[in-house]
C-alpha cells in the first residue's frame, strides 16, 4: 500500500475533494465520497486490511484486486473551499449518477439529499409552492413516510411506503376508509383501503399493513402540504382522522 500516498506538498495543494472509484472491469463508477490528504485511498487499504468484508463497497474493491485489476480513484473536483461546498459537490455527483441508473455502494445518498438533492421538477416545485391540503369528508390516516420517500419515487414505492407496515390499533384499521402518504410535509399518495393484514416480518410486533388502491376521488389532495400538522416534528408516525380531515391550515405553513 505504500504505492497509495499524496505527498503533503500536493495535499496541501488539493485541499477539500469529491472523489469517485471505478471499477476498470466495466468502467462503472461504484462509490462516491469527500475528503482531504489520502482519504480517496482509505477503502483501498479498508478492503486490504479486512479479513471479511461486510460492505457492498469493499466488496466490490476485493473482487477487483482478486481479478488482478486495480480500483481506479478519480478526482471529480479539488480545491473546495469548505466543508458545505465539498457535501454539494458530493451530492450532485451521488444525484447525478443515480439519475443514470448508476447503483453505487454508498450507504448514504448525500448531504440534504432529501430536501435539495434529485428530485423530478414537478416534485421540488410541490414542495415549495404546494397549497394547504382541502378538508376531507371521510375517516382517514395520515402516514408519515419521509424514511421512505425520495423525490423521484415511483407510484409503486409511494404506495409501499404509505401501506405499512404500522402499530395501528383496532380503531383506525375498522374505520379509516383511506391513507395518505406523507413526506416532507407534502401528501405524496392517497389511498382507498381495501384490507388490513397482519405483518409477519421478523421484529414487526403488533404491526399492520393494508391493501388498497389509489383514491382517484382524492387525487386533487396528492401535492398539497400538512405542514401545520407538524408531523416532521412528531415521534408518531400516524394521525387518525376518524371523523374526517378538517383541512390544513393554510396559514401556519413551517
Amino acid at each position: 500500500m505504500d504505492d497509495y500516498r499524496i505527498p503533503p506538498e500536493a495535499a496541501a495543494v488539493l485541499r477539500r475533494y469529491v472523489y469517485a472509484l471505478r471499477d476498470p472491469r466495466d468502467g462503472q463508477v461504484f462509490y462516491v465520497g469527500k475528503g482531504v490528504g489520502e482519504r480517496v485511498y482509505a477503502h483501498q487499504r479498508e478492503a486490504d486490511d479486512s479479513s471479511e468484508t461486510q460492505s457492498a463497497k469493499l466488496s466490490r474493491i476485493s473482487a477487483i484486486r482478486a481479478s488482478g485489476a486495480e480500483v481506479e480513484h478519480l478526482f471529480l473536483r479539488t480545491e473546495i473551499a469548505d466543508d458545505e461546498q465539498a457535501y454539494m459537490v458530493e451530492q450532485a455527483a451521488i444525484d447525478a449518477l443515480a439519475a443514470t441508473g448508476i447503483p453505487l455502494t454508498n450507504l448514504v445518498k448525500g448531504h440534504h439529499s432529501g430536501a435539495n438533492g434529485l428530485a423530478s421538477v414537478p416534485a421540488a416545485v410541490a414542495l415549495l409552492s404546494s397549497p394547504p391540503a382541502p378538508p376531507i369528508d371521510a375517516p382517514l390516516v395520515i402516514f408519515k413516510i419521509n424514511r421512505g420517500w425520495r423525490p423521484d419515487s415511483s407510484p409503486q414505492e409511494i404506495y409501499n411506503a404509505t401501506r405499512g407496515h404500522w402499530k395501528i390499533g383496532a380503531d383506525g384499521r375498522e374505520r379509516a376508509h383511506y391513507a395518505l402518504g406523507v413526506a416532507h410535509g407534502v401528501v405524496r399518495g392517497a389511498y382507498r383501503i381495501d384490507s388490513w393484514f397482519k405483518s409477519e416480518l421478523p421484529g414487526d410486533v403488533a404491526r399492520w399493513g393494508f391493501d388498497g388502491r389509489s383514491a382517484s376521488e382524492l387525487a386533487h389532495v396528492v401535492g398539497t402540504n400538512v405542514r401545520s400538522l407538524q408531523l416532521d416534528g412528531s415521534q408518531n408516525p400516524y394521525r387518525k382522522y376518524l371523523s374526517g380531515f378538517p383541512g390544513a391550515d393554510p396559514i401556519s405553513t413551517t
